[in-house]
């Protein structure tokens, strides 16, 4: 879900990729502006898909990228022995 202050940003190539999120930060750091209390953080959630937000965690003026890792329990391959 995409609000004023979080953005999903999707793309297929690396420079479509830069383009999108470079423009999602300019956007944030407008409205981290109006209130210095929150910085950016940006999310790497899966092949070609960041979710870039304010947070309260990052410092005003700074920005941090993360990796969210999901599980995949039932995607587990099962040895030989277990058939």
């Amino acid at each position: 879900m995409e609000t004023m202050q979080s953005l999903i940003v999707e793309a297929t190539t690396g420079s479509e990729l830069d383009e999108k999120l470079n423009a999602s930060i300019q956007r944030l750091q407008g409205l981290a502006q109006q209130a210095p209390v929150r910085g950016i953080l940006v999310t790497h959630q899966g092949p070609g898909r960041y979710s870039v937000k304010l947070s309260d965690h990052v410092p005003y003026g700074e920005t941090w990228e993360t990796v969210q890792f999901v599980s995949h329990e039932a995607e587990r391959p099962t040895r030989c022995e277990d058939r």
